[in-house]
């Protein structure tokens, strides 16, 4: 494809690093051996205008970003098959291809993103209403949240709130009031997010191979999971999940911190609901 015919992207801060996963999503499906297989990406990162290559040099991202693709995909496949109906909102969708791998044919989709991140995608995908929309709006602006419950109440429906390569780039003040306000409005949700060690967000991001060339920033890190009982919101725990844990080839030595605590917490993914007030109350009680 000439290089004057593929679309022109300019993107800067958070919205950038939509533009690595894609790439490294794209590269790994285009491997024979690869983890996953996304199309799609690959056919979007072809058509786009952009220097890609800074981000070639990052091989631990690039597993680390299929093997979370996996978990993620996995997470939400279990969800449509108890909850065929369910809801799924993408938060910080960018490119993500997920609705287009794995969608059930009856669940209801939300990609949740600002208006930047959703221009680049519409010119490559277009919602179709009334199953699967976009939502332009920051997961901090908290009325998508009430366009989302009037849908879920409507129709008694489940809730699976993704939020994949985001959190990390705000304040832990602001990811708390994110599920304060998730927990107030969705008596039945669930939620997958990945994480980053406390340790991870006071290095400087030229630390990181492929976020050093964004001028994207970390902010919230995680210690110890259980840290997250202490916001007093009723989290429990589903399911945990360090990248380390698979694929130990594709990591090379690095994969044996899988067998050390805080290893295992450098590539985490939390899988949690909230109790609801009856559980709850039995608990304090």
């Amino acid at each position: 494809m000439q290089e004057n015919t593929k679309t022109k992207v300019d993107m800067g801060g958070v919205s950038e690093t939509l533009l690595i996963t894609v790439y490294l999503r794209a590269k790994e499906s285009a491997r024979k051996d690869g983890i996953i297989s996304d199309k799609l990406a690959e056919d979007w990162v072809g058509r786009m205008g952009y220097n890609f290559q800074k981000f070639d040099k990052d091989r631990l991202s690039g597993v680390g970003v299929s093997v979370r693709t996996e978990v993620f995909d996995e997470v939400a496949s279990q969800f449509l098959k108890k909850n065929p109906n369910g809801i799924i909102v993408n938060i910080g969708a960018g490119l993500c291809t997920r609705f287009q791998r794995i969608d059930n044919g009856s669940a209801t989709w939300f990609e949740l993103d600002v208006k930047e991140a959703l221009n680049l995608r519409k010119k490559f995908i277009s919602p179709t209403p009334p199953r699967y929309g976009y939502i332009e709006k920051s997961a901090f602006d908290y009325t998508w949240l009430d366009d989302v419950s009037e849908l879920a109440g409507r129709k008694k429906s489940k809730v699976l709130i993704v939020s994949e390569g985001v959190l990390m780039y705000f304040e832990e003040n602001e990811v708390k009031e994110l599920f304060r306000q998730i927990k107030a409005h969705f008596p039945q949700v669930e939620i997958i997010t990945d994480t980053m060690p406390k340790i991870s967000t006071k290095m400087s991001v030229k630390h990181h191979k492929s976020v050093s060339q964004t001028k994207a920033e970390f902010k919230w890190g995680l210690g110890k999971t259980s840290e997250l009982y202490n916001w007093n919101l009723g989290i429990e725990i589903i399911n945990e999940y360090s990248l380390f844990n698979r694929y130990p080839k594709r990591w090379g030595c690095i994969s044996l911190l899988r067998f050390i605590p805080w290893g295992r917490r450098l590539t985490r993914i939390i899988h949690f609901r909230f109790e609801d007030n009856q559980t709850a109350k039995q608990n304090n009680e």
